[in-house]
């Protein structure tokens, strides 16, 4: 038993022994397991802590000298790698794990020996970031060096989270406007939410703000802040009069409502999107269409278009599913909003002859359009990523892709209605005209074809061997076997060449385009006179002749009136696989054969049409150059983007040749070949004379033509003529065979029928805009911004600020336009309201909350009020993004009902009036000071909208199409003068209208010797002085007295103390000295009352807004 007993403890022991082991074991593999997890878990918390803040911090501040992307790395140090950290430079390792006294990177950053960065110390939280990280073992992930773009790609994603971070990129902020002061004086700022977060900000700097100011100030301020003009004098009356409390709401929602508020308001959006009538550069030639633009943009104001949707009409209009549709004047208002983009400065010709052009022309449209709708200056990442915004070089070029993908044409804007019930009588009337030509042209050739007639018209030298007189002329001094002989020898010979014709052509040529067959879908057309044209249809010309040729089948402009406009664009030529095209074609009356190159739509490469009648031209596809984006296109002149052209390209042009409408072309067929040589001409017509019968005399074969063309006759009028045949029909036609004349007497009723009814076609009215026709194109960036040098293209798209995570995943089949407007527009971009309300803000107060309104980046100003803009962001959208709802309750707050008055204590707390405490006086803009003059002096014209006329000039330029207008424009408002680049109007550019080559939200408004010099001296200014004194010689006033009164109350708008009359009869007592005019004679003299009406256009009153 103990032997037994024994051996079982023995084995125990073992046993607990093994136990021992193994428990010694896991322990030490869970210590193993538990340091590997504290390691890993250290090794995750030093990660997260360098990719916040350390390598954010090295790639902001230290890698533009410190890296692979530096030129040279300064002291030889690189920190853009783990290895080159550990490293260090010429001094030794920047930094040593675990081990800070050891790291020469925190001496540096601490500033204790070097001194980086050297522009300023690095923020002590960042400092103990960077000691944290070193004693945890510095861990840091980048095993290797990057590579260029990588690093670049590295720089730029740190600087765009940093920049990203600005207040304007931030989503709107949901704003509760300030509780109301519980103090009896602010009773009436605690209706306006508006009113109580500028009250909050007024008491927090202890400011009271200024009282109301009086009524008659008010009614004038609010005439011209929302119509640009003076009240008129029943209106001041009524307004000082009216006590009423709603009052002032109502004669705000007068104002709003008037048709006057279109123009005002259209005016400042104008200065926004740089508007001019003309492209300026060498010849400023004229932008067709800006005016209808102009007058767009007045009737949407008017009407209270939201502004969500004019954005998307500027933007994209031509691509809208439901466009607006103005069907009182028969327009598509949608179609005219993408003229924004045809506006500002373009050079002519085009980027192959010159280089550049189309890049300058893209990069102000960028400019422009980030300035007008997003207030931000993308154009600064042209050539490298914008130094202080998040906006990265790849986006510029991928929203110059976008902008490129669309080409850039005049379109229609006219409803197909505008024409149509015209248009359908037209076609009736020609339809009975057809048959009645039939009629008289088979009794002509009936009666004309013999061989005296014949040989009437015989040339004493050879004929091309398809005239229709041809035969003739070789037979028309034989008989007999000797004619017969030769009728042979000349049919065998047109049979040789048509057989050639036919054998050089089928092996040359390969038929690109039949228009008879319809326009191919890889072809643009536009325009109400483009249409399919049958086999002889013809056009009715005025004048004498009323008929000049037929139509082959295919396309013409002008088959019922020349007044009607079309253009006919080819696809990109680089889809040919031929290097020339033979076109067969017609026009007259400065129709335009264009070659348009990447856009530059003011191509100098356009040949007029001169012949109406079809012939052969021949054009190069410009092979080789596959990355240009060139097309052709037919072009009427109110079709053509470039008409009028600039002076002395293709011929010089009269006022009444521009204004002319008529204009026309017709195409028939498009052959592609290897040479520069058109098809050869078939004739196959002939041999149908030639095979008609064997002439033994004159007499018979004058029957054989007789024959032949009176069933040629016959298949016109039955639709069944040939092309060939429709060829010898227009010959025939330059013969005395057939009648022309319009006063035929079987003929004058009907043509004068049709020519009273073509007298009714309205001409088109054409704007120039956008198409989206071709796949969208990515555009390739130009490094460090030249266009000689292209890097890689960039996918079309927007900012990755405003796509966010979307940021150019999406690849449109077309430009992306219309999802660009769609990304504008949307209600959470966080800069469109915001820019917009500050505005109108601006427009309200002559300063707006950011008192830079055109740029809401880094370089811009901070909002003076941030909850205020946010709230009247979010308010804005929530009433449709009205503008009229914004304006009424900006004008319905007390802030802007305030006076100037102010105080020092005011001034010493806020001298530039950002608060505002009080409402600032300022200047009339440039077109009321002028408006204003028309309207006291009753030399105004009210009329709204159409053409600009010239402004006044005391030299023209007849090379620039710089004439002068009449001094007072016709009496019609300023904004209707035209805005020239080249040469404006020196009175609008003495009163700081803004030069529009460039966008201005904000005008400058000098004070200058100049406004003086012009306000005494201008044409336009002593015009409308003497007319007013001369109308008030005839007002029914018997006392100077009564008469000064008049005139002051009516300058000013207020009225007149006595005081006042009594300094201004002084003042015209001593004209009448100067003048020698007696005292009796004082009240007929209109001289004198010019006097007092100029010195009232000089006093400072006039001309500035309490």
């Amino acid at each position: 038993m103990l032997s037994n007993r024994g051996w079982w403890n023995s084995g125990l022991d073992r046993a607990e022994s093994k136990n021992a082991k193994i428990r010694q074991v896991l322990h030490a593999l869970c210590a193993i397991v538990s340091l590997a997890s504290t390691s890993n878990a250290a090794n995750d918390d030093g990660v997260e802590l360098f990719e916040k803040q350390i390598r954010p911090t090295l790639i902001k501040h230290c890698y533009e000298c410190h890296s692979l992307a530096a030129a040279e790395p300064g002291g030889g140090l690189l920190l853009d790698s783990r290895d080159s950290i550990r490293k260090g430079g010429e001094s030794g390792p920047a930094v040593v794990p675990y081990r800070v006294a050891d790291s020469l990177l925190v001496e540096a950053i601490r500033h204790q020996s070097l001194e980086m960065p050297p522009k300023k110390k690095l923020d002590e939280a960042t400092i103990d970031a960077f000691i944290e990280w070193i004693e945890d073992g510095a861990v840091d992930p980048r095993d290797k060096p990057a590579d260029a773009k990588a690093l670049a790609d590295e720089i730029w994603e740190v600087a765009y989270q940093s920049r990203k971070q600005w207040w304007s990129f931030q989503p709107l902020a949901t704003v509760v406007p300030p509780a109301e002061l519980d103090r009896d004086e602010f009773n009436a700022w605690s209706a306006s939410p508006i009113d109580r977060f500028l009250l909050a900000k007024l008491d927090s700097q202890k400011i009271t703000p200024a009282p109301k100011a009086d009524r008659a100030t008010l009614i004038r301020r609010l005439a011209f802040t929302l119509t640009g003009l003076p009240p008129v004098a029943a209106d001041i009356d009524s307004f000082v009069k009216d006590r009423r409390a709603d009052s002032w709401e109502h004669f705000v929602d007068k104002y709003l409502a008037s048709e006057h508020f279109g123009e005002r308001f259209a005016r400042h959006w104008m200065d926004v999107v740089r508007y001019s009538d003309t492209y300026g550069y060498e010849w400023d030639v004229p932008a067709k269409g800006a005016w209808r633009y102009r007058d767009y943009l007045i009737r949407a104001f008017n009407t209270d278009v939201p502004y969500d949707q004019l954005i998307r009409e500027q933007l994209a209009g031509d691509l809208l599913e439901t466009p607006r549709l103005n069907h009182e004047l028969g327009l598509n208002e949608s179609l005219i909003g993408p003229m924004f983009y045809h506006l500002g400065e373009h050079r002519h010709g085009d980027s192959l002859e010159f280089e550049g052009i189309h890049q300058e022309m893209i990069d102000n449209k960028i400019d422009a359009f980030s300035k007008a709708f997003q207030g931000i200056t993308i154009a600064c990442a042209r050539c490298h990523d914008h130094k202080l915004d998040p906006i990265s070089q790849q986006e510029y070029y991928a929203l110059a892709g976008v902008l490129m993908s669309s080409r850039w044409i005049s379109r229609t804007i006219d409803l197909p209605e505008r024409n149509a019930v015209t248009l359908s009588k037209l076609r009736s009337v020609k339809a009975a005209l057809r048959e009645r030509i039939a009629e008289v042209w088979r009794a002509d050739v009936a009666s004309n074809i013999t061989p005296p007639t014949l040989d009437s018209i015989q040339p004493p030298t050879a004929l091309p061997i398809g005239d229709i007189n041809y035969p003739w002329h070789h037979i028309h001094k034989l008989e007999g076997a000797e004619l017969g002989d030769t009728w042979n020898a000349v049919r065998q010979q047109l049979a040789v060449a048509d057989q050639e014709a036919n054998a050089f052509n089928r092996a040359n040529f390969e038929l690109l385009v039949d228009f008879s067959r319809g326009i191919p879908d890889d072809w643009n057309a536009d325009g109400v006179g483009l249409e399919p044209v049958r086999a002889g249809d013809f056009q009715v010309l005025r004048g004498e002749d009323f008929i000049q040729s037929l139509f082959l089948p295919g396309v013409a402009t002008s088959n019922l009136s020349s007044k009607l406009n079309g253009a006919l664009r080819s696809p990109l030529l680089h889809t040919l696989d031929k290097p020339f095209v033979s076109i067969f074609s017609a026009g007259n009356d400065l129709s335009a054969f264009r070659r348009v190159v990447d856009n530059a739509f003011l191509c100098e490469k356009q040949k007029y049409f001169a012949n109406s009648n079809y012939h052969w031209t021949v054009e190069s596809t410009f092979p080789g150059q596959g990355r240009r984006r060139i097309f052709f296109e037919f072009a009427t002149k109110t079709s053509n983007p470039n008409f009028p052209p600039r002076w002395g390209l293709g011929t010089k042009l009269t006022d009444d040749m521009i204004a002319d409408p008529n204009s026309w072309f017709a195409v028939n067929k498009i052959y592609a070949s290897e040479k520069a040589a058109p098809p050869k001409k078939r004739l196959s017509a002939f041999l149908k004379l030639l095979d008609s019968g064997h002439p033994r005399s004159k007499s018979e074969a004058a029957e054989l033509y007789r024959r032949w063309l009176v069933q040629l006759v016959e298949a016109w009028r039955d639709g069944h003529a040939t092309e060939d045949e429709i060829l010898v029909l227009n010959n025939l036609l330059q013969t005395p065979w057939v009648t022309k004349s319009a006063n035929h007497p079987e003929l004058q009723t009907l043509v004068d029928e049709y020519r009273r009814i073509e007298s009714q076609v309205e001409p088109p009215r054409t704007v120039n805009g956008m198409v989206d026709h071709d796949i969208g194109m990515d555009y390739a960036l130009n490094i460090r911004g030249s266009y000689y040098d292209l890097g890689d293209t960039v996918p079309r798209g927007y900012l990755r600020l405003i796509e966010g995570e979307q940021y150019q995943t999406s690849r449109p089949e077309h430009s992306g336009r219309l999802r660009l407007a769609g990304l504008v527009a949307d209600a959470k971009n966080p800069l469109t309201a915001r820019v917009y309300v500050n505005r109108v803000w601006h427009w309200m107060f002559g300063q707006g909350i950011v008192d830079t309104p055109d740029n809401f980046g880094k370089l811009g100003g901070q909002p003076s009020h941030p909850e205020l803009l946010d709230w009247l962001a979010n308010r804005f959208i929530e009433q449709g993004w009205s503008t009229k709802k914004l304006v009424r309750e900006i004008l319905l707050t007390q802030a802007w009902q305030q006076s100037g008055r102010t105080s020092h204590a005011a001034i010493e707390a806020d001298p530039t009036n950002r608060s505002l405490h009080h409402f600032a006086t300022r200047r009339l803009d440039a077109e009321c000071v002028g408006d204003a003059m028309l309207a006291v002096s009753g030399r105004f014209n009210p009329a709204l909208y159409g053409a600009p006329h010239n402004p006044f000039r005391t030299a023209e330029d007849e090379t620039k199409r710089l004439f002068s207008g009449p001094v007072e424009g016709d009496g019609r408002r300023m904004l209707y003068t035209k805005v020239t680049i080249m040469e404006p109007s020196k009175f609008l550019a003495t009163f700081n209208q803004p030069e529009p080559k460039i966008p201005t939200g904000r005008r400058e408004v000098a004070d200058t010797p100049t406004q003086a010099l012009t306000l005494l001296n201008h044409p336009f200014v002593l015009n409308l002085a003497k007319h007013w004194g001369l109308a008030v010689t005839k007002d029914g006033n018997t006392t100077p007295e009564a008469r000064l009164e008049a005139m002051l109350s009516t300058a000013f708008s207020r009225s007149v103390e006595s005081t006042e009359i009594n300094q201004w009869t002084h003042t015209l007592h001593d004209f009448a000295t100067l003048r020698n005019v007696t005292k009796d004679d004082i009240m007929a003299n209109a001289q004198l009352w010019t006097d007092v009406a100029h010195t009232i256009f000089n006093c400072k009153e006039f001309i500035y807004l309490k």
